[in-house]
């Protein structure tokens, strides 16, 4: 190791890298100084310095600035590195808590699944200090993940950059009513467009699923209430005020006053859990959730509609992480 600093105060600084290799990977100056706050000029003047301090030439003279020189192209790869990990330090301040495993999910799986899963990391992986958070809406808990703020998502969740992805089984989505109002439909989403329709949150994957599926019927939901979560959704649908587009899981021990209409297509989505890096505290997640046993019960409880082969192998057993308390929190409660 070097018995000089690096990055000295009159050189190279970490900004100027975030804005180099912002700029490559958003395709211009111009996105890069928007993404920052900043002009363009400002930006190409930190370019400039940056260049000045490497003594090279990151971008042709004669491209302005769209194409990279040979040497660009190799500090941009190495760039790209000491900016990521820069990131990851940073978020390294909103996970580190003494061996605490934070899990981002969705409320109705905080729920019904997540409990059982809890009780056999406590009591079979030695992990007792766990941080719960429920995001009602899927892209802010995508984007929370993406940030470094949480150990691993569980949830329908999309295509991301996570370098671990495990598809651990399937939900089935049930539109529900009040029972008295159960023969007013046959399953047609013919019938059910001309019900007043209950969306669950603002930005929720809920709402998306739905309007998808009756834009494949040919028709148009109209949503007459908004409901900030799964659970208030369902207290509306028990006092007949519309009908909504909920997890089955959702209704699982629960004593409500609901039915539930037969789709003539039922819907279904994958669950799946994403994790940045394998760590020791995700590692035994997966050793649980791939258990056949437990996912055999969680199929015939009815709160997964399909077993999945793992597509992770269980992790190696690991080192105990220190214990502490299990706390469960969010931004809303369902």
């Amino acid at each position: 190791m070097s018995e000089y600093p690096v990055l000295t105060a009159n050189s190279i600084t970490l900004r100027q890298f975030d804005y180099f290799v912002s700029a490559i990977q958003l395709g211009s100056l111009s996105a890069a100084a928007k993404r920052f706050g900043i002009t363009p000029s400002a930006m190409s003047q930190q370019i400039d310095a940056l260049e000045a301090s490497l003594g090279r030439r990151l971008f042709d003279p004669q491209s302005r600035r769209s194409r990279l020189t040979t040497f660009g192209t190799a500090f941009f790869a190495e760039a790209s590195n000491v900016v990521e990990s820069a990131r990851q330090a940073v978020a390294m301040g909103q996970t580190f808590g003494d061996g605490t495993m934070t899990v981002g999910t969705t409320p109705t799986i905080a729920q019904k699944l997540l409990p059982p899963l809890i009780y056999r990391m406590r009591n079979e992986r030695d992990i007792d200090s766990i941080d719960v958070r429920a995001f009602t809406d899927l892209r802010e808990l995508n984007a929370t993940l993406e940030a470094g703020a949480l150990d691993l998502a569980v949830g329908p969740l999309e295509q991301s950059s996570s370098r671990l992805v495990h598809c651990f089984g399937e939900e089935e989505l049930v539109v529900v009513c009040h029972p008295s109002q159960r023969t007013n439909f046959d399953g047609s989403w013919q019938q059910l467009v001309q019900a007043p329709w209950i969306r669950c949150g603002s930005n929720s994957d809920l709402t998306d699923t739905l309007s998808r599926e009756a834009g494949r019927a040919g028709v148009h939901i109209r949503f007459t209430i908004r409901a900030p979560d799964v659970s208030t959704a369902l207290s509306l649908v028990e006092h007949g005020v519309g009908v909504a587009l909920v997890p089955r899981m959702a209704l699982h021990g629960s004593p409500r006053l609901l039915s539930i209409i037969r789709l003539s297509r039922p819907i279904h989505r994958e669950l799946t859990v994403h994790a940045r890096d394998k760590s020791v505290q995700v590692a035994k997640f997966l050793e649980v959730i791939t258990d056949a046993e437990l996912v055999r019960k969680f199929g015939a409880a009815g709160l997964l509609a399909a077993q999945r082969p793992a597509t992770q192998h269980p992790a190696t057993p690991l080192p105990h992480p220190e214990h502490g308390p299990v706390t469960f929190s969010g931004q809303r409660s369902s």
